[in-house]
């Protein structure tokens, strides 16, 4: 038995000694003004972090993309450094408060460490650190495009009001706006349930303050403000009566919510679980019921017209079409010379 046990435990030991190995291997070398070399360890990371943003695994041929991606990004960095261009650390958290305050409004309130790290694990795969090293790669690589490719760049044409009537045409069928509702939050976030008991009580001690009074509600909300006050505040947010709105919020909490009167202030009400869950004491502050919009009418969930939505969606693709464009002149003329070479017999690893 002594033995038996002791080859297995060698077999696992020359496995994972093999793996190492292998992951040790190099898929690729980019040399444009240095050698940089890519690891199969390297490329399987930037694989898992593709398929957590997916949700599926790549296959074979989606792989070798993947390590095209990475050879344009080092070829692009690479250029970038010997241009002397370069992205301050002050860019990188302003692209990070950005995604971090679309994610607040997407959960209707200020997001916590704890939320935005965990919700960033979810979709990226990667833990803050890790994303901050990406988004200044990544945002290198845009002032490098940006700078490079000014000529082609500012060729994006404005949309014209037949493209945007066009657009509007067939977004038909996705403008019927469900009854909404607009109201403020003072929340009280719950990030594990360890802590839920303790959070229901300070929010049934918040809601017997306020009591009926809207401007109590008033007060309390804006000392939510304050660094340290204990809870979160919401000054605007949307709840539509869909499925979208239901998964979100819950049931209950949609029920209730949707019963209140314009002015009024809530009981303690509860979203259970997701990236919004936590106690909330509302009050309504708009109350809007379901209607087809037409070209200028506002949309609720944007706050902006249906045009102006549109207009800006026609841009976008304007302006993919020309950075699509530009980042392809751009490989092209950084892989000319061949900087770069493959090891074919370590892709399939």
């Amino acid at each position: 038995m002594k033995k038996n046990t002791l080859t297995l435990t060698l077999i696992l030991l020359t496995a994972v000694f093999a793996a190492a190995q292998n992951d040790l291997k190099t898929v690729a070398t980019v040399t444009l003004t240095k050698t940089e070399p890519i690891t199969v360890k390297m490329l399987k990371e930037q694989v898992r972090q593709m398929e957590t943003a997916v949700g599926q695994p790549i296959n074979a041929a989606m792989r070798r993309e993947v390590l095209d991606g990475m050879i344009n990004e080092r070829l692009a960095l690479q250029a970038a450094e010997r241009d002397r261009i370069v992205v301050s650390d002050a860019e990188v958290n302003q692209q990070i408060n950005e995604l971090r305050a679309q994610f607040s409004q997407m959960i209707g309130h200020p997001a916590t460490e704890t939320e935005f790290t965990a919700a960033l694990r979810q979709q990226t795969g990667m833990e803050l650190p890790a994303y901050r090293d990406q988004a200044k790669k990544m945002l290198t690589v845009q002032k490098y495009l940006l700078t490079k490719k000014q000529d082609v760049l500012r060729t994006v044409q404005e949309p014209t009001d037949a493209e945007i009537t066009k657009e509007y045409e067939l977004a038909s069928a996705d403008l019927i706006q469900p009854e909404t509702l607009e109201f403020s939050a003072i929340v009280f976030p719950i990030n594990s349930d360890a802590e839920k008991n303790k959070k229901r009580d300070e929010a049934n001690k918040m809601a017997r303050e306020i009591g009926n009074s809207p401007e109590k509600f008033d007060e309390k909300l804006q000392q939510g403000r304050a660094a340290g006050a204990g809870y979160n505040m919401a000054q605007r947010s949307i709840l539509q009566k869909n499925t979208a709105g239901q998964q979100r919020a819950g049931q209950a909490f949609m029920d209730e919510a949707f019963a209140l009167a314009q002015g009024r202030v809530s009981k303690v009400l509860e979203i259970p679980s997701g990236p919004a869950r936590g106690y909330y004491i509302i009050k309504v502050t708009g109350k809007y019921p379901k209607k087809f919009l037409a070209l200028d009418d506002v949309h609720l969930g944007y706050g902006e017209t249906v045009r102006t939505i549109l207009r800006s969606a026609v841009m976008q693709k304007h302006q993919q079409e020309i950075i699509t464009r530009a980042q392809q002149e751009l490989v092209n003329e950084l892989r000319k010379g061949n900087p770069y070479k493959i090891f074919e017999e370590n892709l399939d690893y």
